[in-house]
C-alpha cells in the first residue's frame, strides 16, 4: 500500500491511497470494466483514481497511456498477466509513473477519502507553518502574511496569463512556487451550465434553460435553486480535479455568470444570455442567482466564487473591442448600471468580466470611473476583482484609445482598475516593465494581487481539508442528478409564455392526429443558447469536437411520447434559413392529414450568436412562407417559437389559434413543452418587449441613448408592441385585488389572486413606479413610462388564492435625474400593481 501524490506545480499535495492489484489484459471487445472516463487533464494513476472515486466506484484502472476506467470489483484473477506489461507507457502526467500498456490495465482499489481538491495550497509541511495558511487568523491577517512574503515580480507573474501553461483565454496564472502555490485556471463559463467536460455517461453539467427563459419565469426561488445546483457542480468537479471539453483547462471555483447586459436591442447577437431587458429585473435574477452559488459552508467558505459578465454597456456585437458609444449618466444609472449594483451590493458577487466595447471613448477594463469611482467607491466593493474579456488589453491599441505600445496598454488596464488579464499577453509581457519605469505603481499590483487572492483564501483553498464542507462533493452524489434534472425542468416549464389561445384552444387532450412541423422541431443543438456549458450528452471523446447532442430530445419526439394513444408525425418542412424547398411538401402532406398543426419556428446560433448580430428581427428563410402555407389549409395551428433575442412576428398574430414564446429551451424544454401542451400551467411573462418588425428600421443599433425616439424598452418605447414586457397569458383565469395599508409611507400593499379558472395555476404579480403628469411636464428630459420596482410568482389551485405583499418607502419614489443621480420629486406618483393582462391595480401617492 502507498499513499500517491498528485503533482500541482510541482508541488506534492495530499491524494488517494492506492492499493495496486496488479496488471490485466484488457482489449475493446473484454473490457474488465465498462465505465470509461474521456482522456484526463494530465493522467496519472492518482488521477483516475481521484476521478473513479467522485464517480462512487472502489477500483480505478490506467491503460494505453492516458486511459481510465472505473469499476467496482476486483478483476478476475484468470486475466492477471506480467506486471511489465503496464510499464510500457508513462504517465502524461508523471513520466515517471507507469500507466499500463496496450491492452494491459494497471488496477488500483483506492480510498480517496480526505482528498486535497484541485489546486489546493498549503498542503506541504513548509507551506503549513506559514500565517497565510492559518485558518484561526482573520482574513485581514491572512493576505497582509501573504503580501509580505511575495515579491512585485511574483505578484506579478500570478496576474498574468502564462501560455505555456494553457490557453490564453480561460487564463491559466502561475502560483508562487517559493510559497508551494499551484498555478490556477480562472475562467470557466457558468452562465447556463457549468462549462465542463462530460465524466461518464448521465453525468454532464445539468443545463438550464436559456436566460431569456429563466428570466420569463419571474421566480427568484428557481433561479437561487440554478445558482446552488451549479455550484455544487462546479465543487464536484473540481474535488475530482475534472476539466473542461478542452482538456488543458481545469474546472476550478471560479464561475463567469451571470451575464447580465440588458436586451437593450433584439439584433444583439448574444441575447440569448441574458435574462431581460429591465435593470431592476436583471439585477434582481443576478442577486439570487449569485446567492445560490456561493452559499457558505459553517466555517463561511463559499461554494464557488461568482463573476458577472458584462461590465457593462455591451450590447453590439458589430466592431466590437473597438466600439464607443456616447452614454449619458443618467442612462447609466438607470439603465446599464443598476443591475450590477445589485449584483455586487446584495448578491455580494467576487467581481466581473469588463465588456469589450467603451463608454465615452474609454473601454470598460481601462475606465477608471467605471471600476474605481462607481464600484469601488460608490458601491463601496474595494475588493472586487476585474478580470478583462479574452483579448480585450490587446484591443486597446487600436480604436478608441489607439495607445502607442503594448506597454502603454498594460498600464492603462492595471492602472484603470482591471486586474487580471485573459486571452492576450500585454500585461504578460510588460507590465513588469511598466512598474519598473514608473507607469505603474507597487501599490497597483499589490491591490490586484489581493483581489485575486483574498476570495480563494475566503473559499478555502488555503485551509485544512476537512475545515470545508464543500470538499466531500463527488459527482456520483450531484451532478446532473435527478434532484437537480427536476430543478432544470421545473424551471424550464415556468419559462415558456402563452402569448395567445384564442377560445381556450390549449391544452390538447391527448390522443389526438398531431403534426409537428418547422425546423425547431427537428432539432436538440438549435435548442440551447449561448454558452449552455461545454458538453450536454457524454461522447467520450474528451474534446469539444467529439460533441453530441443525442440525449436531448427534440420537440417532436418529446410531443410524440406525450401524446399517448394518439398519433403524431414530424418534419422540418424548412431550414433555419434557406432556400431549400425540397422538405415543404412532404411536411405540408402530414400537415394535411393531421387533426392539429404544431409549427415549431425560431432561430438557432447559426442566426444569432457571439461575434455576430441578427440583421433582421423577422423569422428568416423561408420560414414565413412555410407557416402562411400551413395558416392556409384552415386547420388549428399552435406556433412554438425558439429564439433569443425576440422575433418580430407581425404576420403570424391573427392567424395560430395558441402561440407559445419558449426562447432556448435546452436540455429540458421539450419535455416541459410537451407536458404544456397536454395541461401542465406554469407559465412565465415576458422579459423582454416584442416590437413590431418596423421597429430595426427606426432605431439604430448603435444608439445607446434609452429615450431617444422610438426609444427602448418597455419604458421609453413610443409605438405599439407585439407583446409588452411583462405580458403572458395562462390556461386558468385569476382576480387580483389589492389593499393599502396607509397612504403615509412607508407602506405595505397586500394582494390576492384569486384562481377562477379550471386549472391550477400561477401568477406574476408586478409592482411599478410611475410619476405623474404634473411631474412629467415640469422635466425638460423624459423619464420612464413607468419601472419596475417588485414581483412575486405566486401558484393558487382551482377555487383556492394566493396572496403576497409589497412594502413601499420613499425609496421606490426616487427618479434618475440627468446628473445619474436618484431624485425624490415632489408631486403625483402612482404605484401599479399588473398581472400583464387584465386590470391592473393603482395607488396615487402626492409627496
Amino acid at each position: 500500500m502507498r499513499t500517491a501524490a498528485l503533482l500541482a506545480a510541482g508541488v506534492a499535495v495530499e491524494a488517494c491511497t492506492l492499493t495496486q492489484q496488479g496488471c490485466y489484459v484488457d482489449s475493446i471487445s473484454d473490457r474488465l470494466y465498462d465505465t470509461f472516463l474521456p482522456e484526463l487533464n494530465g493522467q496519472t494513476q492518482d488521477g483516475c483514481a481521484i476521478a473513479c472515486d467522485s464517480l462512487g466506484f472502489a477500483f480505478s484502472g490506467v491503460e494505453f497511456g492516458n486511459q481510465c476506467f472505473c469499476g467496482n470489483s476486483a478483476p478476475d484473477a484468470s486475466k492477471k498477466i506480467s506486471d511489465d506489461k503496464c510499464k510500457a507507457m508513462k504517465c502524461p502526467g508523471d513520466k515517471t509513473e507507469d500507466c499500463g500498456g496496450a491492452d494491459a490495465i494497471l488496477i488500483n482499489k483506492q480510498n480517496c477519502e480526505g482528498n486535497a481538491p484541485n489546486k489546493q495550497a498549503c498542503m506541504t509541511e513548509k507551506s503549513k507553518g506559514y500565517g497565510f495558511c492559518d485558518p484561526s487568523k482573520s482574513i485581514d491577517e491572512r493576505i497582509d502574511d501573504l503580501v509580505s512574503r511575495v515579491t512585485v515580480e511574483e505578484m506579478v507573474a500570478a496576474v498574468v496569463p502564462d501560455a505555456a501553461l494553457g490557453s490564453l483565454c480561460h487564463c491559466h496564472t502561475q502560483g508562487v512556487p517559493s510559497l508551494d502555490i499551484p498555478d490556477y485556471t480562472w475562467l470557466v463559463e457558468t452562465n447556463t451550465a457549468v462549462a465542463s467536460d462530460c465524466i461518464a455517461p448521465g453525468k454532464c453539467a445539468t443545463t438550464f434553460s436559456g436566460p431569456m427563459g429563466m428570466g420569463a419565469s419571474f421566480n427568484k426561488t428557481s433561479w437561487t435553486l440554478k445558482g446552488r445546483v451549479m455550484s455544487t457542480e462546479m465543487r464536484a468537479f473540481y474535488n475530482a480535479h475534472w476539466h473542461r471539453s478542452n482538456i488543458g483547462a481545469d474546472v476550478l471555483i471560479t464561475g463567469y455568470g451571470p451575464n447580465i447586459n440588458i436586451a437593450r436591442d433584439p439584433r444583439f447577437g448574444r441575447s440569448s444570455e441574458l435574462p431581460g431587458e429591465d435593470p431592476f429585473h436583471s439585477g434582481t435574477y443576478a442577486t439570487h442567482m449569485v446567492t445560490g452559488m456561493q452559499e457558505k459552508d459553517s466555517a463561511g467558505h463559499p461554494r464557488m466564487l461568482a463573476y458577472l459578465k458584462h461590465f457593462t454597456a455591451y450590447s453590439k456585437e458589430a466592431n466590437r473591442g473597438h466600439d464607443t458609444y456616447e452614454i449619458s449618466k443618467r442612462d447609466f444609472f438607470e439603465t446599464y448600471l443598476p443591475q450590477y449594483e445589485m449584483a455586487f451590493t446584495k448578491g455580494n458577487a467576487t467581481g466581473a468580466m469588463c465588456s469589450y466595447n467603451a463608454e465615452n471613448g474609454a473601454p470598460s477594463c481601462a475606465n477608471g470611473w467605471l471600476l474605481n469611482t462607481v464600484m469601488r467607491g460608490m458601491w463601496n466593493r474595494p475588493y472586487s476583482h476585474i478580470t478583462t474579456d479574452c483579448g480585450a488589453v490587446n484591443n486597446m491599441r487600436g480604436p478608441p484609445l489607439n495607445l502607442n505600445s503594448d506597454l502603454d496598454a498594460a498600464a492603462a488596464t492595471f492602472n484603470n482598475g482591471t486586474d487580471l488579464e485573459m486571452g492576450s499577453t500585454l500585461t504578460t509581457n510588460h507590465l513588469l516593465e511598466a512598474y519598473k519605469k514608473g507607469l505603474v505603481s507597487n501599490t497597483t499590483i499589490k491591490n490586484s494581487f489581493i483581489r485575486a487572492y483574498r476570495p480563494q483564501i475566503m473559499a478555502g483553498r488555503f485551509d485544512p481539508i476537512p475545515s470545508t464542507e464543500w470538499n466531500k462533493i463527488k459527482i456520483a452524489d450531484v451532478v446532473n442528478s435527478t434532484y437537480h434534472q427536476q430543478v432544470a425542468q421545473e424551471a424550464a416549464q415556468q419559462s415558456l409564455v402563452l402569448l395567445k389561445n384564442d377560445k381556450s384552444f390549449l391544452p390538447l387532450k391527448k390522443g389526438v392526429n398531431l403534426a409537428v412541423v418547422g425546423p425547431m422541431g427537428m432539432t436538440s443543438q438549435g435548442l440551447l443558447s449561448d454558452y449552455a456549458g461545454d458538453m450536454q450528452c457524454f461522447s467520450g471523446s474528451g474534446n469539444a469536437t467529439g460533441k453530441k447532442y443525442d440525449c436531448i430530445p427534440t420537440i417532436f419526439e418529446a410531443i410524440s411520447r406525450e401524446n399517448t394513444n394518439g398519433q403524431t408525425v414530424g418534419s422540418m418542412g424548412v431550414d433555419v434559413n434557406s432556400t431549400d424547398t425540397s422538405k415543404i411538401a412532404e411536411a405540408m402532406a402530414q400537415a394535411k392529414g393531421a387533426d392539429i398543426i404544431i409549427a415549431v419556428m425560431g432561430i438557432d446560433k447559426t442566426i444569432e450568436h457571439e461575434g455576430h448580430d441578427r440583421p433582421d428581427t423577422k423569422l428568416p428563410g423561408l420560414q414565413e412562407s412555410f407557416l402562411s402555407q400551413l395558416l392556409a389549409l384552415n386547420k388549428p395551428v399552435v406556433l412554438i417559437l425558439c429564439n433569443g433575442g425576440a422575433l418580430a412576428i407581425d404576420n403570424f398574430i391573427t392567424g395560430p389559434m395558441s402561440i407559445i414564446e419558449a426562447f432556448n429551451p435546452s436540455t429540458q424544454g421539450s419535455k416541459a413543452i410537451a407536458l404544456t401542451l397536454f395541461g401542465k400551467n406554469r407559465f412565465g411573462k415576458l422579459p423582454v418587449t416584442m416590437y413590431p418588425h418596423d421597429y430595426i428600421s427606426k432605431q439604430n443599433m448603435s444608439n445607446y441613448d434609452m429615450a431617444k425616439s422610438p426609444g427602448r424598452t418597455y419604458k421609453y418605447y413610443d409605438g405599439e408592441p407585439l407583446f409588452p414586457f411583462g405580458f403572458g397569458m395562462s390556461y386558468t383565469t385569476f382576480d387580483m385585488s389589492c389593499t393599502l395599508s396607509s397612504k403615509q409611507l412607508p407602506a405595505v400593499i397586500k394582494c390576492t389572486i384569486k384562481n377562477t379558472g379550471k386549472y391550477d395555476g400561477e401568477e406574476v404579480v408586478q409592482v411599478y413606479h410611475s410619476v405623474g403628469s404634473d411631474i412629467r411636464s415640469k422635466l425638460s428630459y423624459a423619464v420612464p413610462k413607468r419601472s419596475l420596482i417588485n414581483f412575486e410568482r405566486v401558484a393558487a389551485p382551482v377555487g383556492g388564492s394566493a396572496s403576497t405583499s409589497f412594502a413601499v418607502s420613499l425609496s421606490d419614489f426616487l427618479v434618475v435625474d440627468q446628473s445619474g443621480a436618484k431624485t425624490q420629486f415632489h408631486g403625483t406618483h402612482n404605484i401599479i400593481i399588473s398581472r400583464g393582462v387584465g386590470v391592473d391595480v393603482t395607488f396615487t401617492f402626492t409627496l
